[in-house]
C-alpha cells in the first residue's frame, strides 16, 4: 500500500506506525533484495483504489517470476476487496508468476525463497 494514503488512526495498525517508517522499511527491503541478486520493482497501491489497470500494465511489461503481496494489503480489513482484486490481476496478467506473501518487510527474502 502507498504509505501516503494509509489511515494510521485505524486500530488494526500498530500504534506509532507512520508513512515514514513504512517508506524506510520498504527501501531497506528493496536494497536487501537487490543486494541478494533479485531484480525488484515496486508497485504501490493507494488505499481505496479500485482501478488496477496500472498494475496490469506493469505486469505485462516484463516477465515476473514472483509477485510479493505484503501484509499491509492482506491483513487490514479495509483493504480486503483491493486484496482480492490484486490477486486476480496478478493471476490474469502474470499467470506464471508465483504469488508470494510476507508477514513483515523483514521476512520478504525468506518468503521469496520459499517459492523461487
Amino acid at each position: 500500500m502507498n504509505p501516503k494514503t494509509i489511515d494510521f488512526t485505524n486500530p488494526e495498525l500498530p500504534h506509532g506506525l507512520s508513512a515514514e517508517i513504512i517508506g524506510k522499511g520498504t527501501i531497506a527491503t528493496l536494497d536487501k533484495l537487490n543486494a541478494s541478486g533479485y531484480q525488484t520493482d515496486l508497485f504501490l497501491i493507494d488505499t481505496g483504489t479500485t482501478d488496477l489497470s496500472h498494475l496490469a500494465g506493469q505486469l505485462t511489461e516484463k516477465k515476473y517470476d514472483g509477485v510479493v503481496v505484503g501484509n499491509g494489503i492482506r491483513g487490514v480489513k479495509v483493504n480486503f476487496i483491493t486484496f482480492e482484486q490484486v490477486i486476480n490481476v496478478v493471476h490474469t496478467y502474470a499467470p506464471n508468476a508465483k504469488i508470494i506473501f510476507n508477514s513483515l518487510p523483514t521476512d520478504t527474502e525468506e518468503s521469496i525463497q520459499r517459492w523461487l
